[in-house]
């Protein structure tokens, strides 16, 4: 039986664990460190998108290929790409979600896995009624 657990990463929470940034909280830092065999980060094609804007725009200290190389020669991370399926599922949101986060929030629905964010939009949108998603809260307030 694979007891592998899956998460889908936001932008923050997979920027900050790159970038070693204290913000990460503990619960969140532990699932990026634990080994594959335990979980398996999943990194939808719009974070990537993301961390390539703000690498471009300088706010980040980590350039966009320096990331990449990173997250690919990771083998706890796979990157899951854009695809109708998620964008369908994205569209039938009654949330006031920005592009973004509605498709990471639906490649979380469709993968049925746990969401490392601390994305205060998302938590304000009150998606917990969304059953097969489980959102994590994981920034360090410290």
């Amino acid at each position: 039986m694979n007891s592998t657990r899956y998460y889908v990463a936001d932008t923050h929470s997979i920027v900050w664990y790159l970038l070693e940034d204290p913000r990460l909280g503990n619960k969140a830092l532990e699932i990026f460190e634990e080994p594959a065999s335990k979980s398996i980060i999943l990194i939808p094609t719009i974070v990537l998108a993301e961390m390539m804007f703000i690498s471009e725009k300088g706010k980040v200290k980590i350039s966009f290929k320096e990331t990449l190389e990173e997250i690919e020669d990771c083998e706890k991370f796979e990157i899951i790409p854009l695809d109708l399926y998620i964008i369908r599922i994205a569209s039938n949101f009654e949330y006031d979600l920005e592009m973004h986060d509605r498709l990471i929030v639906a490649t979380a629905l469709c993968f049925n896995s746990g969401l490392l964010t601390s994305d205060e939009k998302i938590r304000e949108a009150k998606l917990s009624n969304l059953p097969s998603v489980l959102f994590l809260w994981f920034y360090s307030y410290s």
